[in-house]
């Protein structure tokens, strides 16, 4: 196909065809929940760095810090803290040892 030729019907033009797809939206509590573990997150720049991933030029933060950071804010909450009480009380060294010190709550 030459630039010149037109485009059958159907077909995406080169543009449409890499436009990112939007799947379901998070509900209301799990974006607050995603917020306060990127503000956790945020709160320790070593930590960030040590959990970085490249995505082309872009640096961005591992899935799996993300998810141990709602880990350790989950455990505070519900132990009846605040979310401000519970961002500022947090250590990296609780991220990073979330999931150990949930299998010690459950035995």
């Amino acid at each position: 196909m030459t630039d010149e030729e037109p485009i059958a019907d159907g077909e995406p033009e080169e543009d449409e065809a890499w436009e990112p797809v939007v799947g379901d939206q998070p509900d209301g509590w799990t974006k607050d929940a995603l917020s306060l573990a990127h503000r956790a997150i945020d709160r320790f720049p070593d930590l960030r760095h040590r959990y970085r991933r490249f995505a082309g030029p872009a640096a961005i933060v591992s899935t799996g810090i993300v998810l141990l950071a709602g880990m350790a804010i989950t455990r505070r909450l519900r132990r009846g803290e605040s979310p401000d009480e519970a961002l500022e009380g947090l250590t990296s060294e609780e991220i990073e040892n979330a999931v150990r010190l949930d299998e010690e709550e459950e035995e």
